[in-house]
């Protein structure tokens, strides 16, 4: 998951973070501190290349 502040370069995501959760912990934590909007974005599974 990628969220990130629609206001400021506040960001949060599944990489950075080890859960979607403290994702989602980050993204509450910066909305209730700053009254930014925040948004998030279920990022795809990253795509499989078998060598032959």
């Amino acid at each position: 998951m990628y969220t990130y502040c629609l206001e400021c370069e506040w960001q949060a995501t599944t990489v950075a973070s080890e859960t979607d959760a403290v994702a989602s912990e980050s993204a509450i934590e910066h909305f209730v501190e700053t009254g930014h909007t925040v948004e998030s974005v279920r990022l795809p599974p990253p795509a499989v290349i078998l060598e032959s």
